[in-house]
């Protein structure tokens, strides 16, 4: 029964002074998305803290400009100061009248970890104690670092930020930058000082969310059953999916005329909708199934064109009812229902598998559901997947849960993921999927006997790459996993049934004590040379670390850590394929660990080969990609520091003598050998062919790399990210260097990094251990900081940037062997 037009005016008006995202409660959750915020939040006040005293000219520019508008603003400045708090303090207010009395115990509990972060970056920054009534003062002179009212405001507000309404939260956000700018006119607070505090009150409700968990805003059936009434869709019952899905909200309805519908809402509301959520889950994890846009409206216009190509394409599928915006700005697609699951729903999610020994007690239930009449539905199965294919259209999740049974046929479901003009790696993520899928319905012989009959021998080796637990959905790893398959076991089966060559992969080595030896050896000659140096004096260097300002010193180690996710994205602009940043930031710091435990070229390389294995690339197009990532590296280096030989006054003076002689001689020598082994080649015919024949084919794969170069994205990560390493490891240095009294300008400190880089790279000493350490004391002497705290700080920095990060690599390696990324 429709609502009556009073009902649905008064439903609209309460929509409207709607504070809450929900009546009640909803179950709360510990997010990545406030991971990642506390991260930059903390790296953020690192930053600002090191620049704040004395202030730099930029933020005395701005705070004069603004305290020199007229003195008539004075008032209205006070008033927009004063915002943030009056609005924090109706929002805490309305939680407790409307009893929400858990987001009313987040927000106090924000409040005192804002104070507590207010005063401890107070004391680190200022040295001393700040006056903790200067909470309750009005807003004016003298400059506080950081302003307390505003950390604590923002405290309040990004902590009650995922449970209000959309409006609510871009309110609050408004407030917060407004509130900002008027203490800064007001001679309150400096530039850095009021970014410091918005961001120490981030910090604060990051926090309290991973304490005690946040809502995801989900949106109430009632605001489902008004958005349905706004698109003209009459339903006789409504009720929530049993399975939900990050990034919009899924409602089992009824139509008035007894059809079964499907609603998926995006709300305005979602906050696991949100921008940074959603950039989490496409870029750093980039899972089968991610939004395939960051719009809400955006997805809801993919997922409905997709579904009604593929239903044009003779599939089986669900059908589009309708599908737009509402007048409240939720996004909203309705489907009629089609068939019935073909299987249990969850039957192989985390959720209802606790264990596989438990799982293995229960074989009906994660058995086979095909029976004897298995060998015909896998045929239909790759025959969707033919149709699909032929459709020009990739699905993503070709996974049990997304197959139905429509009148004795096989049909398939939710095209979230799906993709028009798909590439081949996704066409063999697709074929992959769907072999997985296969397994677990007719068992592992039917499942291989019908690739052998339904796939030539040209696609089953492009298939075979692609059966890595990358290209699988979740719900298809955790079967693996209760299933106790093997993919590496699985895929040489598959190769040897279908009597082709399975794709090996490259095999690691473990340290030894000869490799510790390789690095500790050198390190100690290191030191023995550098003390050895000319007027080095110990005590001096004693009491040097004793001075040093510590808080510099822990900041500098966190910037340090930074440079390798920079890499990752540089790695991502290489790669010929998309890849999740997540495992590849995760690569670099298990390079980092291979770099000290292995340190030669031929063990990252393995690496790096294994990992683009993993994903289904070619080991040749492996190295390309792992060669690209590394000349562009060299060339950003090579650029920086042309420019800053050409644009400054910065000179390198190289004493050309016997060293370069002996370099003439190397090349020499090894130009020759390659030429010999060039002329043994071309003369045995044998030989000439198979070489030949695998240089044009790793060449053509090499150029196939190349080719996606021509993409201004790949380029802008490939060197903007080896850009921005360049500059961390700088700033990194900076810091160290600075913490013992000696500040250094970035220009400088790029200039000695990047040299000392390059002739570490000419010298064949693993990790350049002992090269890298005395040209770097060579270099920061030259600017004139003293032989014992270059010493010290460059020992430093060797630390935090080559010796720690092996730490978390060790970790990284293991978390990517046992994810099957390695």
């Amino acid at each position: 029964m429709s609502p009556s037009p009073g009902t649905e005016v008064a439903s609209r008006i309460r929509r409207g002074f709607q504070l809450f995202v929900h009546v009640g409660d909803l179950p709360r959750a510990r997010r990545a998305t406030d991971v990642i915020l506390l991260l930059v939040s903390l790296i953020g006040v690192a930053l600002v803290g090191v620049i704040a005293v004395p202030e730099p000219g930029f933020s005395r520019a701005v705070t004069q400009f603004l305290v020199a508008l007229p003195d008539a603003l004075v008032g209205m400045w006070q008033v927009v100061a004063d915002l943030p708090v009056i609005w924090a303090l109706v929002v805490l207010a309305a939680t407790f009248v409307r009893g929400r009395l858990k987001i009313g115990r987040d927000m106090l509990l924000a409040i005192a970890v804002g104070v507590v972060s207010w005063l401890l970056l107070a004391r680190i920054v200022n040295g001393s104690w700040p006056d903790v009534a200067i909470v309750l003062d009005d807003v004016r002179p003298p400059p506080v670092f950081p302003s307390a009212r505003l950390a604590i405001a923002s405290a309040l507000l990004i902590t009650a930020s995922p449970h209000l309404v959309r409006p609510a939260r871009r309110l609050g956000a408004a407030l917060i930058t407004l509130g900002a700018v008027a203490t800064v006119a007001l001679a309150s607070a400096s530039i850095t000082g009021a970014i410091a505090a918005v961001l120490t009150g981030a910090a604060a409700a990051a926090l309290v969310h991973l304490a005690v968990g946040s809502s995801a805003g989900r949106p109430s059936l009632d605001v489902v059953r008004a958005a349905l009434a706004d698109m003209n869709v009459e339903i006789s019952a409504l009720g929530v999916a049993s399975r939900q899905r990050a990034g919009h909200f899924a409602v089992d309805a009824m139509g008035a005329g007894g059809e079964s519908l499907v609603v998926r809402l995006y709300g305005r509301d979602a906050y696991d909708s949100a921008l940074v959520s959603t950039i989490w889950r496409t870029i750093w994890l980039r899972e089968p199934g991610s939004p395939f846009g960051f719009g809400r409206l955006r997805q809801v216009e993919h997922q409905g064109l997709l579904t009604l190509l593929a239903a044009q394409a003779g599939i089986d599928t669900d059908a589009v009812v309708t599908a737009g915006a509402t007048s409240t700005g939720d996004a909203v697609l309705v489907l009629r229902r089609t068939g019935e699951p073909l299987v249990e729903p969850d039957r192989f999610t985390t959720t209802t598998v606790r264990s596989t020994a438990a799982a293995s007690n229960d074989a009906s239930r994660f058995g086979p559901v095909f029976g004897d009449d298995g060998a015909r539905r896998v045929g239909e199965m790759w025959k969707l997947v033919a149709d699909l294919h032929g459709a020009g259209i990739a699905h993503g999740q070709l996974d049990e849960d997304h197959l139905v049974m429509v009148d004795d046929r096989l049909g398939l479901l939710d095209f979230e993921a799906a993709t028009v003009a798909p590439t081949r790696a996704q066409l063999c993520a697709d074929e992959a999927q769907m072999f997985v899928t296969t397994l677990g319905l007719a068992g592992r012989q039917v499942a291989i006997d019908g690739v052998l009959a339904d796939r030539s021998t040209e696609q089953i080796e492009g298939l075979l790459p692609y059966l890595q637990p990358t290209a699988l959905t979740v719900d298809q790893r955790t079967m693996m996993k209760v299933l106790d398959l093997d993919l590496d076991q699985l895929r040489t089966d598959v190769a040897t049934a279908a009597g082709v060559e399975s794709p090996g992969l490259v095999q690691l080595r473990r340290f030894s004590v000869g490799s510790v030896l390789r690095i500790a050896l050198p390190a100690l000659a290191v030191v023995i040379l550098i003390s050895a140096l000319a007027g080095f004096d110990l005590a001096e260097f004693v009491d040097s670390l004793q001075d040093v300002i510590v808080w510099l010193v822990v900041v500098g180690f966190v910037v340090a850590q930074l440079p390798r996710v920079a890499q990752a994205v540089s790695t991502l602009g290489a790669s010929p394929i998309p890849l999740p940043l997540g495992p590849v930031y995760a690569l670099q710091l298990a390079i980092s660990y291979v770099n000290l435990a292995i340190p030669t070229a031929a063990a990252r390389i393995a690496v790096n080969v294994r990992f683009f294995q993993r994903q289904g690339v070619s080991p040749s197009a492996a190295v390309a990609t792992g060669a690209l990532d590394g000349v562009s590296g060299f060339i950003v280096q090579t650029i920086l520091l042309g420019s800053l030989l050409l644009f400054s006054s910065l000179s390198l003076d190289v004493d050309i003598g016997e060293p370069a002689s002996a370099a003439v001689r190397v090349v020499t020598i090894v130009a020759a050998v390659v030429a010999g082994a060039f002329l043994v080649i071309v003369a045995v015919p044998r030989l000439r062919r198979y070489v030949f024949a695998a240089v044009r084919r790793t060449a053509a794969e090499a150029f196939g790399v190349l080719r996606g170069l021509r993409s201004p994205r790949r380029l802008a990560m490939l060197f903007g990210g080896n850009l921005m390493a360049e500059l961390l490891f700088a700033f990194a240095l900076g810091l160290l260097v600075q913490a013992f009294g000696y500040p250094l300008p970035l220009h400088e400190l790029l200039f000695i990094n990047m040299s000392v880089s390059l002739l570490a790279g000419l010298v064949p000493v693993p990790g350049g251990i002992g090269v890298t350490e005395g040209g770097l004391v060579f270099g920061l002497t030259s600017f004139g900081v003293s032989q014992e705290a270059a010493f010290a700080a460059v020992i430093l920095y060797r630390l935090a940037t080559f010796y720690t990060p092996p730490i978390w690599g060790f970790f990284s390696l293991r978390w990517l062997e046992r994810k099957r990324y390695l």
